[in-house]
């Protein structure tokens, strides 16, 4: 029996922070979310013309709610304890009604758990989960209280919640006018009729039944070895423990950036927002039979400290902190199931070959939740498997490709932040302020963001890594998985790889079906590799493809090599196209360039690629039908030009669809001094299937002027290019490419 859903919110609410309101669902970028279809907008004009015939306000209200007595809105949670095979947790049902004088109540935690805890409540009928703070669940006569405010939801305050960008923080503002004395009271004829209930949790009569302790999920601050900052952290217990043993491996799941820790024990999947997500939520990651820890990175919601964006000098020492505290004896003692300090008890098995199986520990996440596990295995011996979802090799090669400021990816980022209230190392912010700017970063601002690795420490990296990307990430492209895959010390057959339709963008070729089977698959996938490592007595062989990847039509392959594999290019044939075409362009930011995308509202829409209307295009040779490109396109060209630009952009456009392949848009850096020049470079990695369409060309090759995915206001100029030829990679027979039926049910 599981627990009624709850919707995380802040623990407590006061004055509004209404920058937080307006941007918190629009930037977060480094969460990994997918851009989503705005709210329609509200009907102001119903509203207004309500008011106008007194159909809103004062005069409007029945007798019966102008009547009603204070009392007529009731609060009554009924507290319990779920056992672990059911829940593990502490669960809060609300039995009194949601509705009064026939309007839909909301619900607000107002006030901290007194002992520490964490509340997580559902807005809409008031059912929450607690965690109680890890000094309650030692103490058998423990109780944690806080206070919930229940308020009516008029039509008033609905048409305002409904109004277009403001609605956004209407119901913050009404959470505080809710608690203002005299006001509250003179006001409920407009905006409703409101109560403010203490809660009171029983954790030791929960936890403790006689001489029992019973399992709990609780939180915990855990002081970090660097600088003592306090890092909120959660634990949750396995729901089933393999062969009845009364210990469990442990799976750490970090967060990606600007977003607070997964706290929701009916979680199935996360990243992107909503669901269905790449990264496995906490129900199906404990119904395998993992504990599950999470927590706020430092410097984010809960948790002290300064933001360094998982530097292993901060972020990474905070998590061998989260390590330490899991390994100490004693706080073993009050977990349910016990952290397994063996993997296996096999001397054999992967996890005793490639890393200190003391406790079993493995990590998932996304984002910044996979940039922390690659920073984490390159600085502690004690991780024994890691699967890195959209990550970041380097950050001044993703944030700087080519010399080239990606400019509203890192606005969205750094929004995101300031929208959440997070504590940023003050160093940062002039590097993303001058990049967004003029487009550039000065040495010791490369040299900070280069900081955070993880591309110095892959080498440490020696234990089962599967690897997930999206083919659609603009933020982190593909080659910063390849970049991760062939720097780590891990063996070749323990290294894993899946290129996904998504990432740090939205993907625009699937449809929602194969979307929600694809991300089934890369859950699954992600338990059975954590299973083959950390649950695996016999040592069975990991049947997980070296490589999968999917096209834009959603056709997924398998490969027996990655492409950074000697030999998976071995014998193949590429398409190139060399046929001396070109052309002359004029460089003006934003007109006709590529981005923002019409598929995508603002502000999302300006980290997309979409055809350009002013462009030297250059139709592509079409390769055989059935023809896969996969891996970097290689340009290279003439020209001569004057100007202040320092970039061009270019990309690939499916003449088919009208769609930019992947999204993708690469800076190509060039100096307009009159003089003429020749470019050499590498496209980003694409993966695209050549189809039986007749018609002149699938693929064309844009070179523009401007993106918005890196807009820079100062770029001036014209360029005439020549020779062009351009280069599609596909893969050599040696790959073992083969087509493949996807299988969502693979665990």
């Amino acid at each position: 029996m599981n627990a009624a859903p709850a919707t995380p919110t802040s623990t407590t609410v006061g004055a509004p922070n209404l920058l937080a309101a307006v941007l918190g669902d629009l930037f977060n970028p480094f969460a990994g979310n997918s851009p989503n279809t705005p709210t329609p907008d509200s009907p102001l004009s119903w509203m207004l013309l309500g008011v106008s015939r007194r159909q809103l306000g004062v005069d409007s209200i029945s007798s019966q709610s102008l009547l009603a007595p204070a009392d007529s809105i009731t609060y009554d949670p009924q507290i319990t304890l779920l056992l672990p095979e059911d829940n593990g947790v502490i669960t809060g049902r609300n039995t009194a009604p949601t509705t009064v004088n026939g309007n839909p109540l909301t619900y607000t935690v107002v006030s901290d758990p007194s002992g520490g805890g964490k509340v997580m409540l559902n807005p809409a009928n008031g059912s929450f989960t607690f965690l109680p703070d890890f000094s309650s669940v030692q103490n058998p006569t423990s109780e944690e209280t806080f206070n919930v405010l229940v308020a009516e939801t008029t039509p008033f305050d609905a048409a305002l919640m409904g109004l277009p960008l403001v609605g956004s923080f209407v119901p913050r503002i009404l959470v505080v006018i809710h608690q203002v004395p005299v006001a509250n009271v003179l006001l409920a004829p407009i905006i409703g009729q409101s109560t403010v209930a203490p809660v009171v949790v029983e954790v030791g009569d929960l936890v403790y039944d006689g001489t029992t302790r019973h399992p709990v999920a609780f939180t915990v601050k855990i002081p970090s070895p660097v600088d003592g900052a306090l890092i909120s952290t959660n634990y949750f217990p396995a729901t089933s423990v393999v062969d009845g043993a009364d210990s469990a491996p442990t799976i750490l799941n970090g967060p990606g950036l600007a977003t607070a820790a997964n706290t929701d024990p009916n979680s199935t999947a996360i990243i992107p927002n909503p669901p269905p997500g790449i990264v496995p939520g906490l129900q199906p990651l404990r119904d395998a039979g993992y504990n599950v820890v999470t927590w706020d990175p430092r410097g984010e919601f809960a948790s002290g400290g300064l933001l360094n964006i998982d530097s292993p000098a901060f972020e990474g020492q905070d998590v061998k902190g989260i390590i330490d505290w899991i390994s100490d004896p004693d706080h073993v003692a009050y977990t349910f199931p016990a952290f397994d300090n063996d993997v296996t008890g096999d001397p054999n098995d992967a996890s005793q070959q490639y890393g200190d199986a003391d406790p079993a520990i493995g990590m998932v996440g996304g984002s910044y939740g996979g940039g922390i596990q690659l920073v984490t295995a390159g600085i502690d011996p004690r991780v024994d498997v890691i699967v890195p979802g959209i990550a970041w090799n380097n950050l001044v090669d993703s944030l700087y490709p080519n010399q080239t400021f990606k400019t509203s990816y890192a606005s969205l980022l750094l929004l995101g932040l300031v929208s959440t209230g997070a504590r940023i190392n003050p160093a940062l912010y002039p590097a993303f302020l001058l990049g967004a700017f003029v487009g550039i970063l000065t040495p010791s601002q490369q040299a900070l963001l280069a900081s955070s690795g993880p591309d110095f420490l892959t080498a440490n990296i020696d234990v089962p890594t599967l690897f997930i990307q999206g083919i659609d990430d603009g933020l982190f492209p593909l080659q910063q998985s390849l970049n991760n895959a062939s720097s780590i010390a891990t063996p070749d057959e323990l290294i894993k790889m899946i290129w996904h339709c998504g990432g740090h963008g939205a993907c625009f070729t699937m449809t929602p079906t194969q979307i929600a089977e694809q991300d089934q698959m890369l859950n699954t996938t992600t338990i059975k590799e954590l299973n083959s490592v950390l649950q695996n007595p016999n040592n069975a062989p990991n049947t997980i493809p070296k490589f999968q990847y999917v096209d834009q039509n959603g056709q997924w392959y398998t490969a027996v090599l990655i492409p950074t594999d000697n030999g998976f290019y071995t014998g193949s044939t590429p398409v190139v196209t060399d046929n001396g075409a070109g052309g002359r362009l004029g460089i003006v930011p934003l007109l006709g360039g590529s981005g923002p995308s019409p598929l995508v509202p603002l502000p999302n829409s300006i980290v997309f690629g979409s055809e350009a209307k002013r462009a030297i295009d250059i139709p592509l040779d079409d390769g055989a039908v059935g023809t896969t490109v996969v891996g970097a396109p290689q340009l290279t060209f003439d020209y001569t030009g004057i100007g202040t630009s320092r970039s061009v952009y270019a990309q690939i456009v499916d003449r088919n669809t009208g769609l930019v392949v992947g999204n993708i848009v690469t800076p190509i850096p060039v100096t307009l001094d009159g003089r003429t020049h020749t470019v050499d470079i590498n496209m980003e990695d694409i993966v695209y299937t050549y189809d039986d369409i007749p018609d002149d060309a699938d693929l064309e090759l844009q070179i523009v002027g401007s993106a918005t995915q890196f807009l820079n206001l100062t770029q001036f100029g014209f360029i005439n290019v020549s020779n062009v030829a351009v280069s599609l990679p596909t893969p050599g027979s040696g790959a073992g490419v083969a087509e493949e039926t996807l299988d969502p049910v693979m665990v």
